[in-house]
């Protein structure tokens, strides 16, 4: 199974964001408990990567996708330590094109449909709306790929979004997954109540049933 179906059949993809390398595995364990098969760790610390590193060690199955990526030279750091795929905050055509050279799965940011339209020339599979809810939610990505729907991207939105929310972009045909920090919040974290987190891990996949 490829990157992008996997990433297909998971309905939200819960986003990591802490500095602590302990407290991340803690959570990833906690989501995977809750039957989250991916998830995305950002690198927005000076120890992501390593934080990325002890996941991919300790969890080798799960697929493991780094954030945040704003430099060409992060893709190789990334693939060095086996990371599955990447995602980037917005559109930039030289970390695009580093990608393709080095075959790596990248999912790039894109808000406006001057960024939608570029992306499309270059084959990309798939995007990332952010931020999306900030902007309008769902009824502003319905009318920002309307023009693009037989090009066959697949979308992941996120930025704001909460559980209640995602009902209408589960209902989007072209929805690839829903990005969610709420699964991991910082303060349950903070508090070691990983049992919470798997709950809301488990009530994140029956979003998608």
């Amino acid at each position: 199974m490829g990157i992008l179906e996997s990433l297909g059949n998971q309905s939200v993809l819960p986003i990591i964001n802490f500095q602590n390398s302990k407290l991340a595995l803690q959570t990833t364990e906690a989501l995977l408990k809750g039957g989250i098969k991916n998830l995305e760790v950002t690198l927005r610390s000076k120890d992501s990567l390593l934080t990325l590193k002890e996941i991919r060690k300790e969890f080798p199955k799960v697929l493991l996708g780094a954030g945040t990526i704003l430099k060409e030279e992060q893709i190789d750091q990334l693939q060095d330590i086996g990371i599955n795929f990447g995602v980037s905050p917005g559109w930039d055509e030289s970390i695009w094109e580093k990608s393709q050279k080095n075959n790596f799965f990248l999912i790039p940011g894109i808000l406006t449909p001057t960024e939608l339209n570029r992306v499309s020339k270059c084959n990309c599979p798939a995007v990332k709306i952010f931020p999306v809810e900030p902007v309008g939610g769902y009824p502003y990505m319905k009318a920002l790929i309307a023009p693009f729907r037989d090009l066959g991207i697949k979308y992941l939105p996120t930025g704001g979004v909460t559980q209640n929310l995602t009902s209408a972009y589960l209902n989007d045909p072209d929805l690839l997954t829903i990005g969610g920090s709420w699964i991991t919040p910082q303060d349950l974290v903070q508090n070691l109540q990983f049992s919470r987190i798997t709950k809301l891990a488990k009530e994140a996949i029956s979003l998608g049933n």
